[in-house]
């Protein structure tokens, strides 16, 4: 281990060198499970590194994130808007056709999270960017992962009897987890309030998240919905036409 984190300050021990440095490793792994952003000052109140010099904290740190994208496929983000905090990029999603860095499985759990977060991913992107919290949870509804709270209140066991996908991929709630996990922590959804016809009634939009521009391609969720439909990308010239331009590639070239 040691050859690994070398290039930490020579003022340190070995052996403290490498501690701190796997210490860094772990903090941002463990806070990958939830993909919560990483604050800095915590990180290095974790990990021992809060009375030491800026210069041997970047060092760290810089050592950390480079384990963590030669080892685990993950890039640690720095915010541009936001200074300190971090932001833990699954290259394996953008890299989903290079089978040398498939290693990583995620459980049956996250497996569906996922793809309830590519499906809203996908209705944002064919609406134009962007899609009123109506429009949303009535999406949500026709799937039969939403249910609109009629006034009348479940126990647990008539919860789980109604939709017991919900219950156990989302904790059963979807709004809860749309809103407060989705938006709140893992900042794949950028929710905002907007202004609608009476302004006592809250409304919001939501739009693609700081981690779903930096982690997820345009073409993935296109080539999804295209797979879903059995049609071509041309079908949905719009979309088709922004991924050519931005992405710089053809879908129907890689059919």
């Amino acid at each position: 281990m040691s050859q690994k984190y070398s290039q930490v300050s020579n003022d340190l021990d070995q052996d403290d060198k490498d501690k701190m440095v796997s210490d860094a490793v772990f903090y941002f792994l463990i806070a990958d499970q939830k993909k919560t952003l990483i604050k800095r000052a915590e990180l290095t109140k974790h990990c021992d590194l809060s009375k030491k010099t800026k210069a041997i904290q970047d060092e760290v740190i810089n050592a950390a994130i480079n384990h963590l994208a030669k080892t685990f496929g993950i890039r640690a983000q720095e915010l541009e808007n936001r200074k300190g905090c971090y932001m833990l990029i699954n290259q394996l999603v953008q890299n989903e056709n290079d089978i040398e860095l498939q290693h990583l499985e995620w459980s049956d759990k996250e497996e569906g999270q996922m793809g309830l977060t590519f499906t809203i991913l996908g209705l944002i992107f064919m609406s134009n960017g962007k899609v009123s919290d109506e429009t949303l949870f009535k999406f949500l509804k026709c799937l039969g992962l939403y249910e609109e709270d009629k006034g009348v209140k479940k126990d647990r066991r008539q919860l789980e009897s109604d939709n017991p996908v919900v219950d156990e991929l989302f904790d059963g709630d979807v709004k809860k987890f749309v809103n407060e996990i989705l938006a709140g922590k893992q900042n794949y959804l950028k929710r905002e309030r907007v202004m609608g016809p009476d302004p006592e009634v809250e409304q919001y939009e939501y739009s693609w998240g700081e981690r779903a521009e930096l982690e997820i391609k345009r073409s993935s969720v296109l080539k999804m919905i295209c797979e879903l439909y059995e049609c071509s990308p041309k079908m949905f010239k719009e979309q088709y036409d922004k991924v050519k331009a931005n992405e710089d590639i053809d879908l129907e070239e890689q059919e």
